[in-house]
Protein backbone atom coordinates (compact mmCIF):
# COMPACT_ATOMS: atom_id res chain seq x y z
CA UNK A 1 0.00 0.00 0.00
CA UNK A 2 3.01 2.21 0.74
CA UNK A 3 3.80 2.53 -3.21
CA UNK A 4 0.49 4.10 -3.63
CA UNK A 5 2.10 7.43 -2.58
CA UNK A 6 5.31 7.65 -4.35
CA UNK A 7 6.97 5.23 -7.43
CA UNK A 8 10.26 6.31 -5.69
CA UNK A 9 12.37 3.41 -3.60
CA UNK A 10 11.20 3.79 -0.23
CA UNK A 11 14.07 2.98 3.00
CA UNK A 12 13.57 0.39 5.26
CA UNK A 13 13.14 2.77 8.12
CA UNK A 14 10.21 4.26 6.32
CA UNK A 15 7.38 5.23 8.49
CA UNK A 16 4.09 5.13 7.56
CA UNK A 17 1.90 8.55 7.86
CA UNK A 18 -0.93 8.42 10.14
CA UNK A 19 -3.19 9.83 6.91
CA UNK A 20 -2.40 9.43 3.38
CA UNK A 21 -4.78 10.54 1.09
CA UNK A 22 -4.93 9.94 -2.56
CA UNK A 23 -6.81 11.75 -5.44
CA UNK A 24 -7.76 10.02 -8.94
CA UNK A 25 -8.44 11.92 -11.40
CA UNK A 26 -10.77 11.92 -14.29
CA UNK A 27 -7.91 12.02 -16.93
CA UNK A 28 -6.17 9.10 -14.87
CA UNK A 29 -3.61 11.38 -13.18
CA UNK A 30 -3.66 11.13 -9.23
CA UNK A 31 -2.28 13.67 -6.65
CA UNK A 32 -0.64 12.00 -3.20
CA UNK A 33 -0.57 14.21 0.04
CA UNK A 34 -0.02 12.36 3.75
CA UNK A 35 -0.63 14.50 7.33
CA UNK A 36 1.79 13.12 10.32
CA UNK A 37 0.40 14.47 12.90
CA UNK A 38 -2.23 12.10 13.98
CA UNK A 39 -4.59 14.91 15.63
CA UNK A 40 -4.69 16.70 12.70
CA UNK A 41 -5.13 14.15 10.25
CA UNK A 42 -8.21 12.53 13.04
CA UNK A 43 -9.29 16.50 12.23
CA UNK A 44 -9.55 15.80 8.80
CA UNK A 45 -11.34 12.90 9.05
CA UNK A 46 -14.41 14.26 11.21
CA UNK A 47 -15.02 16.66 9.33
CA UNK A 48 -15.49 14.47 6.16
CA UNK A 49 -19.04 14.24 5.25
CA UNK A 50 -19.18 11.23 2.91
CA UNK A 51 -22.80 12.74 1.25
CA UNK A 52 -21.60 16.11 0.49
CA UNK A 53 -17.45 14.62 -0.14
CA UNK A 54 -18.27 15.96 -4.00
CA UNK A 55 -21.79 17.61 -4.28
CA UNK A 56 -19.14 20.94 -3.41
CA UNK A 57 -17.80 22.58 -5.97
CA UNK A 58 -13.98 22.07 -5.21
CA UNK A 59 -11.58 20.50 -2.57
CA UNK A 60 -8.79 22.62 -0.98
CA UNK A 61 -5.09 21.17 0.18
CA UNK A 62 -2.85 23.51 1.55
CA UNK A 63 0.55 22.76 3.48
CA UNK A 64 3.34 25.50 4.95
CA UNK A 65 4.31 26.23 0.90
CA UNK A 66 1.29 25.63 -1.67
CA UNK A 67 -2.04 25.85 -1.79
CA UNK A 68 -3.93 22.70 -3.95
CA UNK A 69 -7.34 23.42 -5.44
CA UNK A 70 -9.18 20.54 -7.08
CA UNK A 71 -12.64 20.18 -9.04
CA UNK A 72 -14.77 17.90 -7.35
CA UNK A 73 -16.05 16.85 -10.74
CA UNK A 74 -13.28 15.69 -12.39
CA UNK A 75 -12.13 13.68 -9.54
CA UNK A 76 -13.35 9.77 -9.51
CA UNK A 77 -12.09 8.58 -6.36
CA UNK A 78 -10.53 10.12 -2.88
CA UNK A 79 -8.62 7.37 -1.17
CA UNK A 80 -8.15 8.26 3.06
CA UNK A 81 -4.81 5.57 3.76
CA UNK A 82 -4.52 4.46 7.15
CA UNK A 83 -3.36 1.63 9.98
CA UNK A 84 -6.26 0.18 11.69
CA UNK A 85 -9.22 -1.91 10.83
CA UNK A 86 -12.04 0.73 12.10
CA UNK A 87 -14.44 1.08 9.39
CA UNK A 88 -17.36 2.10 9.50
CA UNK A 89 -18.59 4.05 6.09
CA UNK A 90 -19.78 1.26 3.97
CA UNK A 91 -23.34 1.09 3.42
CA UNK A 92 -25.62 -0.05 6.19
CA UNK A 93 -26.89 -3.02 4.14
CA UNK A 94 -23.55 -4.24 3.28
CA UNK A 95 -21.74 -6.58 5.54
CA UNK A 96 -18.64 -5.97 3.63
CA UNK A 97 -17.51 -4.16 0.31
CA UNK A 98 -13.84 -4.28 -0.33
CA UNK A 99 -11.51 -3.26 -3.45
CA UNK A 100 -9.98 -6.12 -5.24
CA UNK A 101 -6.81 -6.00 -7.42
CA UNK A 102 -8.00 -6.73 -11.28
CA UNK A 103 -6.00 -10.21 -10.73
CA UNK A 104 -8.01 -10.96 -7.38
CA UNK A 105 -11.22 -10.44 -9.22
CA UNK A 106 -10.66 -11.70 -12.27
CA UNK A 107 -9.52 -15.19 -9.95
CA UNK A 108 -13.14 -14.81 -8.77
CA UNK A 109 -14.94 -14.50 -11.49
CA UNK A 110 -13.04 -16.56 -14.53
CA UNK A 111 -14.73 -15.15 -17.31
CA UNK A 112 -12.34 -17.78 -19.52
CA UNK A 113 -14.60 -20.43 -18.05
CA UNK A 114 -18.37 -19.57 -18.30
CA UNK A 115 -19.32 -22.91 -17.34
CA UNK A 116 -17.84 -22.29 -13.70
CA UNK A 117 -19.43 -18.95 -13.15
CA UNK A 118 -22.50 -18.41 -11.18
CA UNK A 119 -26.61 -17.72 -12.95
CA UNK A 120 -28.22 -15.17 -11.65
CA UNK A 121 -31.10 -17.00 -10.84
CA UNK A 122 -30.50 -19.41 -8.24
CA UNK A 123 -32.76 -20.68 -5.41
CA UNK A 124 -31.96 -17.97 -2.65
CA UNK A 125 -33.92 -17.12 0.31
CA UNK A 126 -34.37 -13.56 1.94
CA UNK A 127 -31.64 -13.36 4.71
CA UNK A 128 -29.28 -15.55 3.08
CA UNK A 129 -25.60 -14.03 2.60
CA UNK A 130 -24.89 -13.31 -0.63
CA UNK A 131 -21.03 -12.36 -1.85
CA UNK A 132 -20.90 -10.64 -5.50
CA UNK A 133 -18.05 -9.08 -7.73
CA UNK A 134 -18.37 -5.94 -9.15
CA UNK A 135 -16.61 -4.08 -12.07
CA UNK A 136 -17.16 -0.38 -12.41
CA UNK A 137 -16.28 1.42 -15.30
CA UNK A 138 -15.49 5.12 -14.22
CA UNK A 139 -14.49 8.39 -16.68
CA UNK A 140 -11.26 8.37 -18.08
CA UNK A 141 -11.15 4.44 -18.84
CA UNK A 142 -10.06 3.92 -15.21
CA UNK A 143 -11.83 1.08 -13.16
CA UNK A 144 -12.65 -0.63 -9.79
CA UNK A 145 -12.74 -4.17 -8.75
CA UNK A 146 -15.04 -4.85 -5.55
CA UNK A 147 -15.96 -8.11 -3.59
CA UNK A 148 -19.69 -7.34 -2.58
CA UNK A 149 -21.33 -9.26 0.74
CA UNK A 150 -24.93 -8.58 1.43
CA UNK A 151 -27.72 -9.92 2.87
CA UNK A 152 -30.94 -11.39 0.16
CA UNK A 153 -33.43 -9.08 0.24
CA UNK A 154 -37.16 -9.33 -1.27
CA UNK A 155 -37.31 -9.19 -4.99
CA UNK A 156 -39.38 -5.59 -5.13
CA UNK A 157 -35.39 -3.74 -2.90
CA UNK A 158 -33.43 -5.72 -5.74
CA UNK A 159 -33.65 -2.71 -7.79
CA UNK A 160 -32.38 -0.29 -5.03
CA UNK A 161 -28.66 -1.68 -5.29
CA UNK A 162 -29.05 -0.28 -9.28
CA UNK A 163 -30.38 3.02 -8.59
CA UNK A 164 -28.20 3.54 -5.73
CA UNK A 165 -25.24 3.00 -8.19
CA UNK A 166 -26.73 5.81 -10.49
CA UNK A 167 -27.32 7.96 -8.44
CA UNK A 168 -24.54 10.37 -8.81
CA UNK A 169 -23.98 10.31 -5.11
CA UNK A 170 -20.24 8.90 -3.46
CA UNK A 171 -19.90 5.24 -2.58
CA UNK A 172 -17.66 4.47 0.49
CA UNK A 173 -15.80 1.08 0.36
CA UNK A 174 -13.24 -0.55 2.40
CA UNK A 175 -9.29 -0.76 1.15
CA UNK A 176 -7.33 -3.86 2.08
CA UNK A 177 -4.20 -2.37 2.97
CA UNK A 178 -6.24 -0.07 5.54
CA UNK A 179 -8.39 2.90 5.29
CA UNK A 180 -11.32 4.04 2.96
CA UNK A 181 -12.28 4.73 0.16
CA UNK A 182 -14.77 7.10 -1.90
CA UNK A 183 -16.06 6.64 -5.16
CA UNK A 184 -17.47 9.67 -6.99
CA UNK A 185 -20.44 7.98 -8.77
CA UNK A 186 -21.13 10.89 -10.91
CA UNK A 187 -17.91 9.63 -12.82
CA UNK A 188 -19.48 6.06 -13.26
CA UNK A 189 -19.56 5.06 -16.71
CA UNK A 190 -21.51 1.76 -15.86
CA UNK A 191 -21.10 -1.88 -14.02
CA UNK A 192 -21.08 -5.16 -13.83
CA UNK A 193 -22.03 -7.77 -11.44
CA UNK A 194 -21.58 -10.95 -11.50
CA UNK A 195 -23.89 -12.68 -10.23
CA UNK A 196 -26.66 -10.41 -10.71
CA UNK A 197 -29.81 -10.77 -9.27
CA UNK A 198 -33.06 -12.67 -10.88
CA UNK A 199 -35.01 -9.33 -11.01
CA UNK A 200 -33.90 -7.24 -13.88
CA UNK A 201 -35.35 -4.03 -15.74
CA UNK A 202 -38.51 -4.79 -18.20
CA UNK A 203 -36.39 -2.43 -20.71
CA UNK A 204 -33.79 -4.87 -20.43
CA UNK A 205 -31.52 -6.04 -23.83
CA UNK A 206 -31.08 -9.81 -23.55
CA UNK A 207 -27.33 -10.25 -25.24
CA UNK A 208 -24.67 -12.52 -23.99
CA UNK A 209 -21.25 -10.92 -23.23
CA UNK A 210 -18.11 -10.76 -25.89
CA UNK A 211 -16.04 -11.63 -22.80
CA UNK A 212 -17.94 -14.84 -21.71
CA UNK A 213 -18.47 -16.25 -25.88
CA UNK A 214 -16.97 -16.08 -29.12
CA UNK A 215 -18.99 -13.74 -32.02
CA UNK A 216 -21.27 -15.82 -34.08
CA UNK A 217 -19.99 -18.66 -36.39
CA UNK A 218 -16.23 -18.04 -34.80
CA UNK A 219 -15.84 -14.29 -36.33
CA UNK A 220 -13.93 -11.60 -33.79
CA UNK A 221 -16.16 -9.58 -32.70
CA UNK A 222 -15.90 -6.14 -34.29
CA UNK A 223 -15.90 -4.17 -30.85
CA UNK A 224 -12.61 -6.91 -29.45
CA UNK A 225 -9.48 -6.67 -30.88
Amino acid sequence: MKTRFSARPIPDNYQAPPLGILFQFVDGSVANFFQPDPKIAERISSRIHVAHLFTRPRIVIADDYSKSVFVCSQINRIDFIFEGSDFSQIPDDHAELVELSEQEFRARVPLEEPARLERRVQPRHVGDLLVSFLHLRMRGGSHIYLMNETLIKLPVDNHSFMQRLLSGGCYSIRLQGGGQGFVNLSNLLGYTVYPGVPEIPSDVWMAVSSDLAPAPNGRKSAYKP
